[in-house]
């Protein structure tokens, strides 16, 4: 048994962990493809990025300058709204304090010393990032991508498969999918403001496996059908609702709260496996990537309800920030998750 706190907390962890990763690797991704063109056209790219994730009103709330590396500082390093890489490990580290006495001294370890790296990364001035060149702000990305493959490991080989390690899973992957749905998203189109199969490829970590299969210059349709319907990439959105299928059946014997949202995975994977997925991609691709997206975000709602205010215990307040949606506010140590409308129960 896990007490619906913990359970929260697990599935939060998950979900904070595979955000920061993402924003990481896409940052990293796209500074490397842009490292030598003209700074004008590399802000530009970097701008074509933040909308991609969502966060266009972050963006011009937060009144980022024209410095080439501000936009990754931005992204990575700014903890002041909660779409960056730093308030991602802030999240992991506060809901993992939370459940020390579930998870491995190891994970606590690798979570805690990733948030005083980024914390140190953040406390570097604007003046001194600029005169180093960028390495700075360079250095704030290797090192959260390594922290996050750090903490991934450790989940990975440490962890006993019981039902903490359950909702982490889920949280992750049910995170991975939406992410994966909205950079989907930012390849339609035509022109230069728009990402390419490679990149969108790039994003996902999924370049060198697609290479295998769908050659070196894919289309978005064929990069899309790749990331969608892949039967054993751990980074289509396939696979990762079989996975939390299979999760939520394994959690069912112990909490028949989770029947609705295993119910919810099994028709999205039922879709996405029988469907008319590439008459979907060929002819309506918006339309059918926004109702993907909307289903993958009513499953994660309906798996956080469930576990947690559906157990008759304390509700915790939480919501996760969807790219392409507005976002509530910055987490504080207080509060480690963005405010959620709902009404909470007392804790006393």
């Amino acid at each position: 048994m896990i007490l619906a706190r913990h359970a929260d907390s697990m599935l939060w962890a998950g979900r904070y962990l595979e955000r920061a990763d993402t924003i990481a690797r896409c940052v990293s991704v796209e500074t490397n493809a842009v490292m030598h063109r003209p700074p004008t056209e590399a802000r530009l790219a970097a701008r074509r990025l933040v909308q991609a994730l969502g966060l266009q009103d972050e963006f011009v709330a937060a009144r980022v300058s024209t410095g080439p590396y501000a936009v990754m500082d931005f992204l990575v390093s700014d903890d002041s709204h909660p779409g960056s890489v730093a308030s991602a490990v802030q999240a992991v580290r506060e809901n993992l304090r939370i459940v020390r006495d579930r998870i491995p001294v190891e994970l606590w370890e690798e979570a805690n010393s990733l948030y005083i790296l980024m914390q140190s990364a953040k406390a570097v001035s604007a003046g001194t990032r600029e005169q180093t060149g960028g390495e700075v702000s360079r250095m704030s990305v290797i090192t959260a991508r390594r922290g996050c493959r750090s903490l991934s490991g450790v989940m990975t080989e440490s962890m006993m498969r019981d039902e903490g390690y359950a909702f982490l899973e889920v949280g992750r992957l049910l995170e991975r999918s939406i992410l994966t749905v909205e950079l989907l998203k930012s390849g339609l189109g035509t022109g230069s403001d728009v990402f390419d199969g490679n990149r969108l490829l790039a994003f996902t970590h999924s370049l060198q496996a697609a290479r295998r299969e769908i050659g070196h210059s894919p289309s978005w349709v064929a990069a899309a059908r790749f990331l969608l319907q892949h039967e054993t990439l751990p980074r289509s959105v396939l696979w990762c609702l079989g996975r939390v299928e299979q999760r939520l059946d394994d959690l069912a014997a112990a909490a028949g709260a989770v029947a609705t949202p295993r119910r919810r995975a099994g028709a999205l994977r039922a879709h996405l496996e029988y469907g008319e997925l590439d008459a979907a991609l060929a002819h309506e691709p918006e339309a059918e990537l926004s109702g993907l997206g909307a289903a993958l975000a009513t499953l994660a709602a309906d798996v956080h309800a469930s576990t947690v205010a559906g157990s008759g215990l304390a509700q915790v307040h939480s919501q996760f920030v969807r790219p392409g949606h507005g976002v509530p506010h910055s987490p504080t140590q207080q509060d480690p998750k963005p405010q959620d409308p709902k009404p909470q129960d007392d804790r006393s």
